[in-house]
């Protein structure tokens, strides 16, 4: 196996969920979204499908620049945390 960043590097190592259970809350919370759309698409013409199609777009690409944001701020955070670790890790060391 290549070190962790190569593999991330190379998209072996992805941060999209390949699975979920069945049961779980996200599979019903997903449910729910797709039953509503799927209601809400037959209830629209034209125009008005036009519309949601493109908010339903738009939100989902939001969302994706929200999780990659979070990403790079949780990593910031935790290599912070990493750092003061090491610096002051010898306060943690019986002497």
């Amino acid at each position: 196996m290549q070190s962790i960043l190569e593999e991330f590097a190379y998209g072996t190592v992805t941060l999209q969920p390949r699975s979920f259970e069945p049961s779980s809350a996200y599979s019903e919370a997903l449910r729910l979204v797709a039953k509503n759309e799927e209601n809400l698409l037959g209830k629209l013409d034209g125009e008005e499908k036009l519309l949601l199609e493109t908010l339903i777009d738009m939100q989902g690409e939001v969302n994706q620049l929200t999780a990659v944001r979070s990403l790079v701020r949780g990593y910031k955070l935790g290599v912070l945390m990493t750092a003061e670790a090491f610096v002051t890790g010898g306060d943690l060391v019986a002497g």
